[in-house]
């Protein structure tokens, strides 16, 4: 390339599609210089690396600002390899199989019906503060055994750890994560006195080859739940309906046929996806397309490029319903494939199927768009929009 481009700044942001399309085609092992990393855009080449997890690993942080030994506040399994980390997936993987899924889901449509009602009657309605915010948070809150009272501080924990991926942590946001890790901690306590049927009870009480976890790695398990639970929720619905309020013709398809939900589910993780990259660190060596990676390098993992990948979606740049397709990896791919991939994709595809039966369009709204103001991950803090 004549010039570096950032992958990860601000300027990206804005719309880091153009870029991806570049670097895959003339660079597609591209050493970026805001990390330092090789940026890896190739749908191919991403999915290799996220099945080849003893040569990418893990351990040594999935963020740039995150580190395994950034404290107890990081020991959770995403940041671990196996044995370990299967083991530590299995303890919690059964509260999102189908069945569970599938008894929370009337309290699911009750709770986007609510949260529907409370629009204003006309006007913008900010959908990420009504509606994309509020449904993750609520949901994952439950699905841990958590007050929902209690629940509302979720959001405010999550965003501060989010914020440590890119930077040093501010001190506000250092108070927020400390507060999270009390809170976690004390519930953790109660349940070891009186344990309940729920995920916290399960983490309080669980052992791995014999022995109880230790206390970071309870409050990892939270901190992980936490994170996934929301963030990527928030960000796949906000996507999808900023897309849908540009094109009324896709809001009138859902409409007429809400078995094409799901399908409008899969094609916005696609091609906006939630999480556009996370980073392994190479255990060896590594030659790919001629360019040498030394052991120990950071290799950025570029979801969404790979997404937008000609060579396996065909007009990638067009979003549609007909594509029948599974086969992105905006969850991940192996072992690290998102634990809470079935419950975004339940809680996406119940928000809009509730918002197409009740409203006929929907549309931009006067306000202005903000986008969350982070490298790895890609949606709205504020997304004003119009429902009629």
């Amino acid at each position: 390339m004549s010039s570096p481009v950032s992958l990860f700044g601000a300027e990206a942001r804005i719309d880091p599609y153009p870029l991806y399309s570049r670097v895959r085609e003339e660079q597609p092992v591209y050493l970026e210089p805001d990390f330092g990393t090789y940026a890896l855009t190739r749908y191919e080449d991403v999915y290799e690396v996220l099945k080849d997890h003893e040569t990418y690993s893990s351990a040594q942080g999935i963020s740039p600002g995150m580190r395994a030994s950034s404290g107890a506040m990081l020991t959770t399994m995403i940041m671990m390899d196996p044995p370990r980390h299967s083991r530590l997936r299995a303890l919690v993987i059964r509260s999102f199989t189908p069945r569970v899924l599938g008894l929370l889901e009337p309290w699911l449509v009750g709770l986007v019906d609510e949260l529907i009602d409370a629009f204003p009657a006309s006007g913008d309605v900010d959908v990420v503060s009504q509606l994309t915010v509020p449904l993750p948070v609520t949901a994952i809150a439950r699905v841990m055994g958590i007050p929902e009272e209690d629940g509302a501080r979720f959001k405010e924990w999550s965003d501060a750890v989010v914020g440590a991926t890119d930077r040093m942590v501010a001190e506000e946001d250092r108070a927020k994560i400390f507060e999270m890790m009390q809170y976690f901690g004390a519930t953790i306590a109660r349940r070891k006195a009186e344990p309940g049927d729920d995920l916290m009870s399960t983490i309080a009480f669980a052992e791995v080859d014999g022995e109880r976890l230790t206390d970071p790695e309870m409050l990892g398990f939270c901190l992980l739940l936490l994170i996934a639970g929301n963030e990527t929720t928030t960000n796949l619905l906000g996507n999808a309906l900023n897309l849908l309020a540009a094109r009324p013709d896709l809001w009138s398809a859902l409409r007429a046929d809400p078995a094409k939900v799901p399908e409008a589910v899969e094609e916005a993780l696609r091609y906006e996806s939630p999480v556009q990259a996370l980073f392994r660190t190479t255990t060896r060596d590594v030659e790919l397309h001629g360019v040498q990676m030394p052991a120990g390098s950071k290799v950025a993992v570029c979801y969404a490029a790979a997404n937008r990948d000609f060579r396996e979606f065909p007009d990638p740049d067009d979003f549609r319903l007909d594509r029948g397709l599974l086969g992105h990896v905006a969850f991940g791919y192996g072992i690290h494939y998102c634990l809470g991939a079935p419950l975004a994709r339940l809680e996406a595809k119940v928000a809009l199927e509730r918002l197409t039966a009740r409203f006929g369009s929907v549309s931009a709204g006067a306000g202005e768009k903000k986008r969350v103001p982070s490298s790895i991950l890609r949606g709205f803090e504020h997304l004003p929009l119009r429902f009629s």
